[in-house]
């Protein structure tokens, strides 16, 4: 995981751009305000400045061995000072199941809890991503509700359910962040 620079546009783009349709129904924001390279140095742009600012904490995926992004992996907080945060990920089909959105995961985890002092994580993902689901179960996440929201959570369709996670600081399960691969 590396945090983005402006240097890092042209890869975000082509990833978000090669994974557009894939990408749309769980990232809507993102896929939508990323449809140039302009556009993609400006976000970047913005997550340096969120970053500073202690709100949005937005990391780049990249293989150890090529050097190859390969996705991202961003850390929210849920109220301005609060401890509380929630992870959103995702990765370019071509590094799906390879296991780096588990290795990311429990480094922005530990991250969160021993820099930023975080309390709590949460992890939604829908119920129909058994991917997701897998990543936050081997990441010592625990499934504390399923919802489904009253409107669609990309304001297309019908609403999907939805699964949460949670990893709390002091979990008997937070162990499994200091577990290397």
């Amino acid at each position: 995981m590396l945090p983005y620079t402006v240097e890092h546009a042209p890869a975000f783009y082509e990833l978000l751009h090669q994974n557009r349709a894939r990408l749309l129904p769980d990232f809507p924001d993102r896929t939508s305000a990323v449809l140039t390279l302009p556009d993609a140095q400006h976000r970047i742009k913005v997550f340096i400045s969120q970053h500073k600012a202690g709100d949005l904490y937005s990391f780049g995926i990249w293989r150890k061995e090529s050097d190859d992004y390969v996705g991202d992996i961003t850390l929210r907080r849920l109220a301005r000072g609060k401890p509380y945060s929630e992870v959103g990920y995702y990765l370019g089909d071509q590094a799906e199941g390879k296991g780096y959105a588990t290795e990311a995961l429990k480094g922005l985890a530990r991250y969160a809890f021993q820099d930023l002092r975080m309390e709590c994580i949460n992890l939604r993902c829908a119920v129909t991503n058994d991917k997701s689901q897998r990543v936050a179960e081997r990441s010592g996440f625990t499934h504390l509700k399923t919802y489904t929201p009253v409107a669609p959570e990309n304001g297309i369709g019908t609403p999907q359910p939805i699964h949460v996670y949670r990893l709390k600081k002091d979990d008997a399960n937070a162990h499994l962040l200091w577990k290397r691969f």
